[in-house]
């Protein structure tokens, strides 16, 4: 076993020997490293998705990991945000709100803030060391870090963390779990050391262990309210310490002054405003009642971009996206021809334009665009089910449901969506597609977007128009979530023995040629049998203040609504 300090891949196999151990690794924070940033003046345009190589990750800006952002930071100040900060749930491994809770914790490591997200930094682990085959992660951690209740950390909460993550108790639903099938064992080495046992290497294991969601909580706070946080706030490691959570209002954080790198955070705290319309999230910004916000409507980002003295804003690639969830354990839509009739009869080009002025979607597939396995723009458009002439695929959708027993079409469908734009404009643009190409009626229901998760695990829908995503772009993480039998998120039911089949020799096959193919042999087999309605993938627009200073949200390769500890105003 060689050294692997920090994030340098090439110190422990060549860059060739790896990328035959792993494959066509697409995790965002070293795939995206590629691409340059997108200038917030140009009009969206979906990635190029030409083949992209792996690039080895770059060390850290300076220091021993340590994240220093350019220029001289000034301190103090409050850092105020503008978007949705409401949840049902306080665990983020149980799928509580991440944007949030996050800033209160800290994962093993990151993506990097200061260099706009292209390479892979220490966070709770200092450095690590990686097997010649790829199967070992042994991580070696910060001394002298504490939580928030004083708690010294330690190897035994990192196993505490993964063990509930690889293996959740009875009860304790972990969305999470799916990512880490791959992972046979986390066990304590010492004090300070812990090592991760894979069964088949994964060229993203680093991705997801940066994840903003892969935070490590204490094994103090899991064995006092057994296992199950979800009502608790639980202390962290992080840059900031909760003080106050006004529903539906906002929350309120502090600098925490014993933090483990002393050098952050440079402001004073955080106030998470909760905003959840994508327009007032950019009024906010554009009136100075927020400095910055994650996601801003089209048209106030418009505006954005005409204030350069006061205003900044970027267009930023964005691996999540829209769905219209179809429940495959309920009638109709238990039934694959009706799920395939959805797919081919409802536009994606008429979706993406009825909420254009919120949010950009693009015209994407399973696998979305910027990942080397998605499929060509060009040979997209004239794909059946994303094609803009969607006559002869409507002729097949009807023969579909006349097949399935619905000539005469299908009513009493209830369509959930999450207030605000999804409602207000995506809910009843799909619901007057359904009903003009396919006679399906339904009947729209309105909820809070935060108790949508619950919804969809308790299974109280038919169709749910939602949105999903994941931090690394590689199909397998997020079909092992999503469309696997059993799969941690796979509420809807969906069931494919032969793509489950094809999943497992994708997750490990380490030739990229003959991986590239089994994708596109995967695609086609959502295509034909389709989990879900895909809208379509998307772009994220931030926006913020000129005095934000500290993050490189100017230079930033794709979105990720997570920790800001480097920020400082430069008031």
């Amino acid at each position: 076993m060689r050294s692997h300090k920090h994030d340098r891949l090439d110190r422990q196999v060549s860059r060739r020997t790896f990328l035959r151990i792993v494959g066509s690794s697409a995790g965002v924070a070293i795939l995206a490293a590629c691409a340059p940033a997108t200038p917030p003046s140009v009009e969206p345009q979906a990635p190029a998705a030409t083949a992209t190589p792996v690039p080895t990750p770059a060390p850290a800006v300076q220091g021993e990991g340590m994240m220093r952002p350019e220029g001289s930071p000034k301190r103090g100040g409050i850092v105020r945000t503008a978007f949705g900060v409401t949840m049902s749930s306080f665990d983020i491994h149980q799928g509580g709100g991440v944007s949030a809770l996050c800033h209160m914790y800290n994962g093993l490591v990151r993506n990097n803030l200061v260099d706009g997200l292209r390479t892979l930094v220490p966070d709770l682990a200092e450095s690590w060391e990686v097997s010649d085959d790829g199967l070992v992660y042994t991580f070696n951690l910060r001394e002298g870090v504490t939580f928030h209740d004083g708690t010294p950390f330690s190897s035994a909460d990192v196993v505490a963390t993964f063990s509930r993550i690889t293996n959740p108790p009875e009860g304790i639903v972990v969305p999470l779990s799916s990512d880490y099938g791959m992972v046979d064992s986390v066990e304590a080495t010492g004090d300070l050391t812990v090592q991760f046992k894979l069964n088949s290497p994964r060229a993203f294991f680093l991705n997801l262990l940066a994840d903003t969601a892969a935070i490590v909580y204490s094994k103090k706070a899991l064995d006092e309210n057994n296992q199950d946080l979800r009502s608790v706030i639980a202390p962290g490691t992080g840059a900031f310490r909760f003080v106050e959570h006004l529903p539906a209002e906002k929350w309120v954080l502090e600098a925490n002054p014993d933090y483990w790198d002393p050098e952050l955070p440079y402001v004073d705290g955080l106030e998470l405003l909760h905003v959840p319309a994508w327009s007032d999230r950019g009024t906010a910004v554009l009136t100075d009642q927020a400095d910055m916000s994650w996601n801003v409507s089209k048209e106030t980002w418009d505006e954005g971009n005409n204030r350069p003295e006061s205003v900044q804003a970027n267009k930023l690639a964005n691996f999540g996206a829209y769905w219209a969830v179809m429940n495959c354990n309920k009638p109709p839509f238990d039934d694959p021809r009706v799920r395939r009739a959805v797919h081919l009869a409802v536009s994606k080009q008429n979706l993406a334009a009825a909420f254009g002025t919120q949010e950009l979607i693009n015209l994407t597939r399973w696998v979305p665009q910027g990942n080397p396995n998605a499929t060509p723009p060009e040979v997209l458009a004239t794909l059946p089910g994303y094609r803009e002439d969607k006559s002869e695929d409507i002729e097949t959708a009807k023969q579909l449901l006349a097949d399935a027993g619905y000539a005469d079409g299908i009513t009493g469908v209830e369509l959930l969506a999450a207030a605000g734009p999804q409602g207000e404009l995506l809910a009843p643009a799909f619901q007057d597609m359904l009903k003009r190409s396919l006679n399906i009626e339904t009947e729209i229901r309105i909820v809070e977007r935060a108790t949508l998760p619950s919804e969809q695990q308790a299974g109280t829908y038919q169709i749910v128009i939602d949105t999903r995503g994941h931090g690394v772009s590689d199909i397998s993480p997020r079909a092992n979530q999503w469309w696997r039998t059993g799969g941690s998120q796979n509420w809807k039911g969906y069931s494919n023995p032969d793509f489950d089949a094809l999943l497992d020799q994708i997750d490990v096959e380490t030739d990229l040629d003959v991986r590239k193919g089994q994708i596109d042999q995967a695609q086609d087999m959502l295509d034909e049998n389709p989990p879900e309605y895909l809208i379509g993938y998307t772009f994220h627009l931030p926006m913020w203040n000129n005095r934000v200073k500290g993050l490189s949200l100017d230079n930033r390769i794709f979105a990720e609504w997570g920790r800001i500890e480097t920020v400082w105003l430069d008031t």
